[in-house]
């Protein structure tokens, strides 16, 4: 009868499972470790210009779900100084920072690639702040001001009906175009049956809104009957 050593046999038989097993623990190891090197990458640099950026993205994310405050000319053109002055401000701050090394986000260990850091930061980042710091001195500060502070009254303007897709209101097939103010991320949606109502020419409406220096908030309108 063959005698069989069983130690040996079961020795063998546990070294090739572990063997089996080695590479998935490698690559268990190998995903931690990128895991750890992403995390890392993310530094306090990152963190407090993402935080920048949050912040400075109220307006355009406020300017994408209200569209129903009509800025004054006067108001509309100083905030484009406005924001110009707080990108050169805050720029100057961060030129200063960047190159005393105290706040670096683009360094070459930075996420992003050799060459696009040097691009966002003398050319991109400015003009992007500053279409950000616009949205807010324009639009969000305005706005919630007149919201606050500002009082019924009533306008009257002549508008005219308008279908397709516009530019300004991606989402509003049928709307109303006024003629008598400025229409800076503004528009009026109205149905199809409404749109079907009007006639083709223009027709004089009165607007109740609420209104302060800043500009005024169309809280809705009301047709003149001989008009229709």
């Amino acid at each position: 009868m063959p005698n069989f050593n069983y130690g040996a046999l079961i020795t063998n038989a546990v070294k090739g499972r572990s063997l089996r097993r080695a590479p998935a623990a490698g690559v268990r190891v190998q995903e931690g470790s990128v895991m750890t090197i992403a995390r890392e990458s993310y530094s306090l640099d990152h963190k407090v210009l993402g935080w920048i950026t949050a912040v400075s993205s109220i307006g355009l994310f406020f300017a994408l779900f209200s569209h129903d405050f009509v800025v004054d000319p006067v108001t509309f053109e100083i905030s484009i100084y406005i924001a110009l002055f707080l990108v050169i401000f805050l720029y100057l701050i961060f030129l200063c920072f960047y190159i005393k090394g105290i706040f670096c986000p683009f360094r070459e260990s930075s996420l992003y690639p050799r060459g696009f850091k040097e691009v966002l930061l003398f050319l991109g980042g400015p003009v992007f702040f500053f279409w950000l710091m616009w949205m807010n001195s324009a639009f969000l500060v305005p706005k919630l001001f007149t919201e606050i502070f500002g009082e019924d009254a009533t306008l009257t303007s002549e508008v005219k009906k308008q279908s397709g897709i516009s530019r300004r209101g991606w989402s509003c097939t049928h709307r109303l175009e006024f003629e008598a103010f400025s229409r800076h991320l503004f528009f009026y949606c109205i149905s199809e049956r409404e749109y079907n109502f009007l006639p083709d020419r223009g027709i004089e409406v009165e607007l109740r809104v609420k209104r302060s220096e800043l500009g005024y908030v169309v809280k809705g309108l009301t047709y003149n009957k001989d008009q229709l």
